[in-house]
């Protein structure tokens, strides 16, 4: 009890702590995974095999801005090798936005999906999701300088 009040017990501060504990290695180890996908594996074959996976997957905006973002990228890094730690997050969301797309081009195509069973998740995704790839990229363009 702080204070004869019990405030500990209340605001439930251990487990504040403890959450905001967590969500720090958390956000650390996801900036981990984003380092070691763009530095130890885009950037160290210049791009090949994340150009050739996109390559692989039907044409949109989203995949072709991340072709471009990704060649960018790997040029502008020559010059700026600390470049690719400050865009790391943003390119690993983009990677996953521009697959999750792809994944639900897929689940709309699939003979199970009509219905609104997947057409409101995946409309929900279209809308709400989607767009933060802008955001992203963005982020990156305005790094590139």
């Amino acid at each position: 009890m702080f204070g004869g009040h019990g405030y500990v017990s209340e605001w439930g501060i251990e487990q504040i702590v403890r959450d905001s504990r967590v969500t720090m290695i958390y956000e650390g180890t996801n900036e981990i995974q984003a380092i070691d996908l763009l530095v130890r594996k885009v950037l160290a074959d210049g791009g090949a095999g994340i150009s050739a996976l996109l390559a692989e997957l039907p044409a949109t905006a989203q995949r072709d801005a991340l072709l471009q973002a990704t060649a960018d990228l790997v040029h502008a890094a020559k010059a700026a090798p600390e470049l690719p730690y400050w865009v790391a997050d943003d390119y690993l969301r983009a990677v996953a936005l521009v697959l999750l797309d792809w994944a639900w081009g897929r689940i709309r195509t699939a003979p199970a999906a009509s219905g609104p069973r997947w057409s409101a998740p995946a409309q929900a995704f279209q809308t709400w999701v989607l767009p933060e790839f802008d955001m992203r990229l963005a982020i990156i363009r305005q790094r590139l300088g």
